[in-house]
């Protein structure tokens, strides 16, 4: 898998959709939840919220990165943000985990009959946002590993030196996956 730009601002493109999503979800289980009263601490903790704003950052690195796709840095900047969002979609993750089994059961503290009007709600917010979570793991993965291949990948040209005569350049292209410790080839 090497680094194709148009791969990268598809990524980028897929991770501020999901991204957005998962700030739209968190922002109307906050109000959803506020306005019945119930009692959803890991909602309120609102990591969809501030998780979305970082996956959609990184998308928008990702994005930038794609577009100029022999920037070392910008690869660098993109192979950074995928970190990190793939620490806070684990925490997102493990956040919609724990609140769809606490939130789930103890929602409705406030309410007095045994009608339970906020746990199905809960606990479905929670999955999907556990689902886009898992999601924005996987895709940040993808987009770490292709940067990482990106800034393996040599793209400078070689002088080789006194054989050349004044102003030759030399160029080595070097296949993808090859290399000489690996596979004991030689020229």
């Amino acid at each position: 898998m090497g680094y194709n730009g148009k791969y990268i601002q598809g990524i980028g493109w897929a991770l501020v959709v999901m991204g957005s999503l998962n700030i739209v979800l968190g922002i109307v289980a906050d109000v959803l939840f506020g306005v019945m009263g119930a009692f959803t601490i890991f909602h309120y903790i609102s990591a969809p919220i501030w998780c979305g704003f970082l996956v959609v950052i990184s998308g928008i690195v990702g994005i930038q990165s794609g577009k100029n796709s022999t920037s070392k840095g910008q690869m660098v900047a993109f192979l950074s943000c995928g970190m990190v969002t793939i620490f806070f979609g684990i925490t997102c993750l493990l956040m919609a985990i724990i609140g769809a089994l606490v939130d789930g059961n103890g929602c409705d503290r406030g309410h007095k009959s045994y009608h339970n009007p906020c746990s199905a709600p809960a606990i479905a917010l929670h999955a999907v946002n556990g689902v886009l979570a898992l999601a924005e793991i996987v895709v940040a993965f993808v987009g770490t590993i292709m940067s990482c291949s990106g800034l393996a990948s040599p793209t400078v040209a070689y002088d080789q030196g006194p054989s050349m005569t004044p102003g030759q350049t030399a160029y080595v292209i070097v296949q993808p996956g090859k290399c000489y410790r690996c596979h004991g080839w030689r020229s």
